[in-house]
């Protein structure tokens, strides 16, 4: 049982103060319900409604998760009391609606008694700042397109603050977003758990901003002896077999789901998150990689991303692709994919000797592929 692993690594919960009001108290908050693009994510069960929201499918065929209100509430306040969203605080819904990322910022709004903006398509963020925007969410993709630009960089440091999430982000965007004085904060989360679990803080030192951050309050983590991080607390969702993510459902009651989150299970139950890691002495989280994504070689274990992010602290990387390929000796070695940020090309000679100086020897990549002139777009 996972009560009787050792604890590799635990951070005790901390609660919300027992003074933080939530506007939201009541069910169907009107704002959320007028939206278009949540409409098919409302559910009916026994004990009130709540949501189903597809995963990304990290841990292979996606999946639907249920959450009841009064879960987004929780989940949303914790964040609340990190960013310091407030009734003067416009967030821009940045992220799809459909999802937990983008969900969960219109929820956090809502609790806080804010504001939220709808984006245009080519929106940028001295569109988002004209528009009073305060608090902005973004995938590492996004950031590194705007810090290209001088210009969008001065309206990012004018923000309040910056959530950064959705994947790995490399050592070299967070130390040129620190050094432009942006008011970012790494953040660690899935849809299982209602969004983020973990945080940095504002002013957080550099070598905290390179980590996921500490547990909110009202969560708590750990690392069990496989390294695999582990979850717990009353914003865990609930995945039924019988939800089929290609379906259409509004009603739980008629898929049998008459669990009541928080209440009927047992609140000492941690949920496996297919992730890697480790907490430091100071109680943050280091997330490694995805347990699915591990490849052997020669006996030796070898996470992608922890290759991927050495890879990107080359000057002139400006993507790079890790992947488990067949080899003959080893079982798996490493292959590269990557994408320089000029013309000329990179040895893979030079990129060994560059990873050498990172990583032990047996995780420099043996192939080395070019990226591929179109890749699909990823929904």
């Amino acid at each position: 049982m996972l009560e009787d692993m050792p604890r590799a690594g635990l951070e005790p919960a901390r609660e919300c103060p027992d003074d933080f009001k939530s506007s939201a108290s009541t069910f169907p908050p009107p704002r959320l319900r007028e939206l278009p693009a949540l409409a098919d994510l409302w559910v009916n069960y026994k004990g009130g409604v709540g949501t189903l929201i597809k995963t990304s499918g990290s841990m292979g065929v996606p999946k639907l998760v249920f959450h009841t209100w009064q879960q987004h509430i929780l989940a949303a306040q914790a964040v609340i009391l990190n960013t310091g969203l407030s009734k003067r605080s416009i967030s821009l819904l940045s992220m799809p609606l459909n999802h937990i990322g983008g969900f969960a910022i219109a929820v956090r709004a809502e609790c806080s008694d804010g504001r939220w903006v709808l984006p245009h398509k080519a929106w940028v963020p001295t569109w988002a700042l004209e528009q009073g925007v305060t608090h902005l969410s973004l995938v590492s993709t996004q950031l590194w397109r705007w810090m290209q630009d001088p210009i969008q960089v001065r309206a990012l440091r004018k923000l309040k603050a910056i959530l950064l999430g959705g994947s790995a982000i490399s050592r070299k965007l967070i130390k040129k977003a620190y050094e432009a004085e942006l008011p970012i904060i790494t953040t660690y989360g899935s849809t299982e758990t209602c969004s983020q679990v973990t945080a940095t803080k504002l002013g957080d030192s550099l070598e905290k901003l390179y980590t996921s951050g500490r547990c909110l309050v009202d969560r708590e983590i750990r690392v069990d002896a496989s390294g695999e991080i582990l979850v717990r607390g009353a914003m865990i969702g609930y995945c039924h077999p019988g939800l089929d993510p290609g379906s259409s459902h509004n009603n739980c009651v008629a898929l049998n789901i008459d669990w009541i989150p928080g209440q009927a299970r047992d609140d000492k139950e941690w949920y496996a998150t297919g992730d890697l890691g480790r907490i430091d002495s100071d109680g943050y989280l280091h997330v490694l990689g995805r347990r699915d994504n591990r490849m052997i070689s020669g006996g030796k274990n070898i996470y992608p991303e922890e290759i991927e992010r050495a890879l990107l602290e080359h000057p002139d990387i400006e993507r790079a692709l890790v992947v488990a390929k067949a080899d003959p000796e080893f079982g798996q070695k490493p292959a590269a994919f990557v994408k320089l940020s000029h013309a000329n090309e990179l040895k893979p000679i030079e990129l060994q000797a560059f990873l050498r100086d990172r990583l032990e020897g047996f995780k420099v990549p043996k192939y080395w592929h070019s990226w591929p002139p179109k890749t699909p777009k990823l929904v």
